[in-house]
């Protein structure tokens, strides 16, 4: 299966009192339909946010209109998410999820994602600077699933591999979107630089592909974007993997994230477990 975690929604939706309108709607199901006939079984809406998360940011999705051979991952009428994340789809079917990124620069902003657990699938963050970038990184803040940095845009900082491999350890992805790659010379120079930088420090662990398209003409099969990768020196099979198991890992994760306390799960205890703990209590007692 292959994965595409940020088909954007308007810029506008992440404002106060921001909206989609139906216009947008249909370009963003164009696109979703689009995915599906190039090969991908999964996607994920991304509602960019700048600022702290406020109740409207969540009513956005009230709008959604029926999908064209899709399975939303949320009931359209109350905005409830139906199923995992990881839910299988049925034949000819693309699963559709719902992402957050939040777009931090200051440590107040990621503390209010906690709020978000059930109104989003996945939840990204992209940090614009080096204070961030480490709190992203080391589990400042628990509702993180993928660190999202510009790759379009020049840094003020440097993903050191000290800080980012922090992020590996606590299973938090690493996204590189490849649209600045298909933009003007300038945007593409910048993006092979940024792009060559997370290969670097991530050494192609945990790292995943998205397309940031907001056209269905800017999506690309799964193969193209699989060969991307030996631009960064990025292997065939680590490169594949970016748009398959790593980004299936990085669900896996939400999912985890969202359904425990702090990812520990408790164990199951089966009923012959207790069977012999009761017969254990009655031999101390007597």
């Amino acid at each position: 299966m292959f994965y595409d975690l940020n088909i954007p929604l308007p810029e506008a939706a992440g404002k106060a009192g921001g909206h989609v309108s139906s216009q947008e709607w249909a370009q963003i199901a164009q696109t979703v339909e689009q995915a599906r006939v190039l090969g991908y079984s999964v996607v994920a809406l991304n509602l960019t946010l700048q600022g702290k998360l406020a109740p409207e940011h969540l009513s956005v999705w009230n709008t959604t209109p029926e999908f064209k051979n899709a399975q939303l991952s949320w009931d359209r009428a109350t905005g409830a998410r139906v199923g995992g994340a990881t839910r299988s789809v049925g034949r000819g079917k693309i699963r559709v999820l719902r992402r957050l990124t939040a777009v931090i620069g200051d440590a107040t902003q990621g503390h209010s994602l906690a709020s978000v657990d059930g109104a989003y699938d996945i939840v990204a963050v992209q940090p614009t600077n080096d204070a961030m970038l480490l709190a992203a990184c080391n589990g400042t803040w628990d509702a993180v699933d993928i660190v999202a940095l510009d790759m379009g845009q020049r840094w003020n900082f440097v993903a050191k591999q000290k800080v980012v491999t922090q992020a590996l350890a606590l299973g938090v992805s690493l996204e590189i979107m490849y649209q600045p790659a298909l933009a003007g010379e300038k945007t593409r120079q910048q993006w092979v630089s940024n792009a060559a930088a997370v290969v670097r420090a991530t050494r192609g662990r945990s790292v995943i592909w998205t397309s940031a398209a907001r056209r269905a003409l800017d999506l690309r099969a799964p193969y193209d974007i699989a060969n991307l990768g030996e631009v960064l020196q990025l292997n065939g099979d680590l490169s594949k993997r970016a748009l398959a198991a790593n980004a299936r890992a990085a669900l896996m994760h939400a999912f985890t994230r969202s359904s425990t306390l702090r990812a520990v799960i408790a164990p199951k205890h089966s009923a012959a477990d207790e069977s012999e703990g009761l017969a254990k209590k009655a031999r101390m007692a007597s």
